[in-house]
């Protein structure tokens, strides 16, 4: 007779930010029996970035909770350091920590749940699903209509300037990350930058501060996901942080049109205007999206597999979500915004067990 797998108080699914400060918050609260599992190394999303990358929240703003941001040469922290940091992180938690471990499956099991791994199933009390909601790489159906012949990257995959052909490149999106990558690209290519919405900018220093400091002490970051503050950010999409694109744009250097890809055909893109631009080279940075697919819960997810929840709070008893976009304010996907989640999060776990 095959024993079943031994129960655990609490799985935690994703090693990120959100997944380590609630593992962090739950064995602080006295919480023990955790097990946090990821397909890869922590840090690891962080290393597959571009290489260039630099975050605009400062040292002090980018930390997870108990353990602060180290100094470092540079006001914000780069890629690599934000790897290096949570590695560490990791390392000082008490926690089951497995690393190469995809969740396949996730059901309900007589006990709570029941989440299936290439090294066997691991049964939990409680569960967190804090894979965030960049787990897969958004590309417009444009981009199965363009040729063969048109090079195309999206930005989770773009590395430096060199993974793109010489000539032309067409850089679809609107936000911080289209920004950066189009100025890196104007310095060895001809750029255009497609984007839904004129953009709006935002400096990053205001009277020799971050512009973070102010967007916190404004009480910006940290509205409540359905304030009016938080309806007018996103009402008016992502600022840009920092100006060099708007240079760019000024003198000619970058070319913007405003307006959505609405479709290809061999090497145009066509626009919702009825504009047509055409291309040699491809940079989508239209976003991502969740991949809910491996969960297998009655009522955790909607119509359209996305999550269910009320702050974080799945309807289905037990289950927990972290790190959503507007989980609970303006600031929860980002990290500076784990602490107050994971805390929420953490308390409604212990009355769960029964330890509140």
């Amino acid at each position: 007779m095959t024993t079943p797998p031994s129960v655990h108080d609490v799985l935690v699914v994703g090693a990120g930010q959100a997944g380590l400060g609630t593992a962090w918050w739950l064995t602080r609260t006295g919480v023990r029996d955790v097990v946090v599992v990821d397909a890869a190394e922590v840090g690891g999303s962080w290393l597959r970035r571009w290489e260039s990358l630099q975050l605009f929240t400062p040292r002090r703003f980018s930390s997870l909770p108990g353990v602060p941001f180290p100094d470092g040469p540079t006001p914000t922290p780069d890629r690599v350091e934000m790897a290096e940091y949570l590695h560490g992180y990791a390392r000082r938690l008490d926690v089951e920590l497995r690393t190469r471990t995809p969740v396949t499956r996730l059901t309900p099991d007589p006990v709570g749940f029941r989440a299936e791994t290439p090294d066997g199933p691991v049964r939990a009390r409680q569960v967190v699903l804090a894979t965030g909601p960049f787990a897969r790489p958004r590309v417009p159906p444009a981009g199965a209509q363009l040729a063969g012949s048109v090079a195309q990257l999206h930005s989770a995959d773009y590395c430096r300037p060199t993974d793109l052909p010489e000539g032309p490149v067409l850089v679809v999106g609107g936000g911080n990350s289209a920004a950066q990558l189009a100025v890196e690209l104007a310095a060895t290519h001809p750029v255009t930058v497609v984007a839904p919405r004129e953009p709006r900018f935002l400096p990053e220093r205001v009277l020799g501060v971050s512009v973070y400091w102010w967007l916190l002490l404004s009480g910006v970051l940290n509205a409540g996901a359905d304030s009016r503050v938080a309806r007018g950010v996103r009402r008016r999409g992502d600022a840009i942080i920092g100006r060099d694109l708007a240079r760019l744009r000024d003198d000619g250097t970058i070319r913007w049109l405003t307006g959505r890809v609405a479709g290809a055909e061999g090497d145009r893109v066509r626009l919702d205007d009825g504009r047509t631009e055409q291309v040699s080279a491809v940079l989508w940075c239209t976003g991502f999206e969740p991949d809910t697919g491996w969960i297998d819960v009655p009522g955790a997810l909607d119509a359209e597999g996305a999550p269910r929840h009320d702050r974080g709070a799945s309807p289905v008893p037990g289950l927990h979500w972290m790190g959503l976009p507007w989980q609970t304010r303006v600031n929860s996907s980002i990290i500076d915004g784990v602490d107050r989640d994971a805390r929420r999060t953490t308390r409604r776990i212990r009355r769960g067990l029964g330890r509140a």
